[in-house]
């Protein structure tokens, strides 16, 4: 028996002709997850909905170039082409030689926007520190303080431990409040601060002094120099840019 919530199947765009997305069969299943039911809902034409569930997929495996099609998709859907060409460059730029990428580019032009990535991503002061939240090879550990004089990005033992990073033997030498030390040099699969994704970037584990538990490390230029930067202190947003002007 068909689906109930499959109804009429939405407008395709060039996007969703490449891929294929409207073959992709509605489901019922009881244990489906919220990219199931995304797909789902989306087929259905209940696009907010299926934007909701989404996201929330997105959420749970944020390097899946598929997911963030469908978010980008959905967006197109419900008419908003800037957030729609927003999540097409995030593809790009997570997967640049997968065909979901390419399929991006394709929808970028379409719509007539540029292929560059403007992300916009609220910060929180503590008296002169700016704090950034980001992800470590999928995981949300907490807060990084932007340091555009920093070498390269910290992380705290801690951080290193639950992302089970070791180091290949290279050193650095830091210096600090106590003197000159030497720490380990470790290579991060993924970084992705609000959605601006650099992969294979070079960290030091080293424990900030008085930093609480939030605080896990230094956003430094191993990941900001992919990246044009600024920052707004009046309303509180940093701004990376990347790709084609």
């Amino acid at each position: 028996m068909r689906n109930p919530r499959c109804g009429p199947r939405p407008v395709l765009t060039t996007v969703a002709l490449i891929l294929g997305l409207w073959l992709l069969p509605c489901g019922g299943d009881a244990e489906a997850g919220p990219f199931e039911e995304g797909v789902d809902l989306f087929q259905a034409g209940h696009y907010r909905w299926a934007l909701e569930k989404f996201v929330e997929a997105v959420d749970q495996a944020p390097r899946d170039p598929q997911r963030r099609l469908y978010v980008a998709e959905t967006y197109r859907q419900l008419g908003d082409g800037q957030a729609a060409a927003q999540a097409y460059r995030q593809i790009m730029q997570l997967a640049p030689g997968s065909t979901q990428a390419n399929a991006a580019r394709q929808a970028l032009e379409s719509l007539g926007e540029p292929a560059r990535l403007v992300i916009q991503i609220p910060v929180q002061t503590r008296g002169t520190l700016v704090l950034v939240p980001a992800r470590i090879n999928g995981q949300a550990l907490g807060y990084f303080i932007l340091d555009t004089g920093a070498t390269y990005i910290t992380i705290s033992r801690m951080a290193a431990d639950i992302l089970r990073v070791r180091g290949g033997g290279g050193q650095v030498h830091l210096s600090t409040a106590s003197g000159v030390i030497q720490a380990p040099l470790v290579l991060l699969d993924e970084v992705d601060v609000g959605g601006a994704v650099t992969r294979n970037v070079t960290a030091v584990v080293h424990d900030l002094p008085n930093a609480p538990p939030t605080i896990v490390g230094l956003l430094g230029l191993s990941f900001l120099e992919r990246f044009r930067v600024s920052l707004d202190l009046t309303s509180r947003m940093l701004v990376l840019q990347s790709g084609d002007e």
